[in-house]
């Protein structure tokens, strides 16, 4: 039985990302602070770029901040998967680490859903907005492709954060893909079991 059940678990998987590293830490750092049933854990993906170093020798700057390491880069999805098995929270979620985010919007996200997530099958997901026309155009061709293809109805299948009941973890683990498509699968298995999908901008 895992002690000191935290409300929410954001899972941060981070590949060569020094350069972002420092003010990932500070966002992260300001979020702990302020939410105290809160958990952040950051994997470091089998980073080849002196992540590793960067992380444990200014671990001291961030004690509250879960740091966890993958040996070999299998892939993001995996890399997720891998920090799921840490985490504590009722509720999961999990982010990119290149700050094209802001983490703190988690919280919008958990304080409109809360109850919702946990008492349904509710997945809730962010919405990109404000992006380049090939952008727009790229995402919602392979939107429209993985619909016809499943039968689904999902929009901007790589928009984040990802959030969701733990309960389903086990579920997800079974099967989910190691890499990119990890995303694709959550949305598919979501869709499939008659899960709510919500989206949030």
């Amino acid at each position: 039985m895992v002690k000191n059940k935290k409300k929410l678990s954001i899972i941060i998987p981070s590949y060569n990302e020094i350069n972002n590293l420092k003010i990932l830490l500070k966002k992260a750092n300001k979020i702990l602070s302020e939410n105290k049933d809160i958990e952040i854990i950051i994997v470091d993906n089998g980073s080849t770029d002196g992540s590793k170093n960067y992380l444990y020798n200014n671990k001291k700057f961030f004690p509250r901040i879960k740091v966890v390491r993958v040996q070999k880069n299998i892939g993001y999805g995996f890399g997720i998967k891998y920090g799921l098995k840490f985490a504590t929270g009722k509720i999961v979620s999990w982010t990119h680490a290149d700050l094209q985010f802001e983490i703190k919007d988690i919280m919008k996200f958990l304080n409109k859903n809360y109850n919702n997530i946990i008492k349904h099958n509710l997945v809730v997901k962010g919405r990109r907005q404000n992006r380049p026309f090939l952008d727009i155009f790229f995402t919602r061709s392979m939107s429209g492709i993985v619909n016809f293809i499943f039968g689904s109805q999902i929009q901007v299948i790589n928009g984040q954060p990802k959030m969701f009941n733990k309960i389903l973890v086990k579920k997800i683990l079974k099967f989910c893909p190691n890499d990119f498509s990890l995303d694709l699968f959550l949305l598919l298995f979501a869709s499939k079991n008659d899960l709510t999908i919500k989206e949030f901008p």
